[in-house]
């Protein structure tokens, strides 16, 4: 291996150390949003812990891919680097664009689906009331019917199980 792709390859663990230190902000951002009764918080050490598996597998991958497997302790170093990097350069900037791509796309998107299932909810409620308003009526004259004949049926029931002999 030629200085040349040893260094590429160094940068190229250090681009994914700063991805990594990414997936990993962005992890634990998304668990402290969450409420604290949601079952996904409880568990957010397992959920942080396999995130970091996961990244550790794609680490794996990406050094197969470009090296073909050979793993230097120079891969590491460079990888804490990328991490150590977006801790204390590019954390602030991410978490902005982060920020300003929540507010401009996500939550009108958010915000349009609530409406619209706020919209269709209320339009089946609405059908649901009418129905019931038209059926008023038969439901009452059921009802009257039901207890009429069902107490004559129940009586002569009880007449005839409990006949005194």
């Amino acid at each position: 291996m030629t200085i040349n792709e040893q260094v590429v390859s160094i940068l190229i663990m250090v681009i994914s150390g700063l991805f990594v230190g990414a997936i990993v902000d962005f992890t634990r951002y998304l668990l402290s949003a969450l409420s604290p009764k949601s079952i996904i918080r409880k568990m957010g050490y397992g959920v942080e812990l396999i995130v970091w598996a996961l990244l550790g597998a794609l680490t794996f991958y990406i050094l197969f891919i470009i090296k073909g497997g050979e793993w230097r302790l120079v891969d590491p170093l460079s990888q804490l680097l990328g991490i150590f990097l977006y801790e204390s350069i590019f954390q602030r900037p991410i978490r902005f664009i982060g920020r300003v791509f929540i507010i401009l796309i996500i939550k009108p998107i958010v915000a349009i689906i609530r409406f619209i299932y706020s919209i269709i909810t209320g339009i089946l409620k609405l059908i649901v009331r009418i129905i019931l308003f038209i059926l008023k009526p038969f439901y009452k004259l059921y009802n009257k019917f039901l207890e009429k004949h069902l107490r004559k049926f129940y009586t002569k029931i009880r007449r005839t199980i409990f006949k005194k002999s």
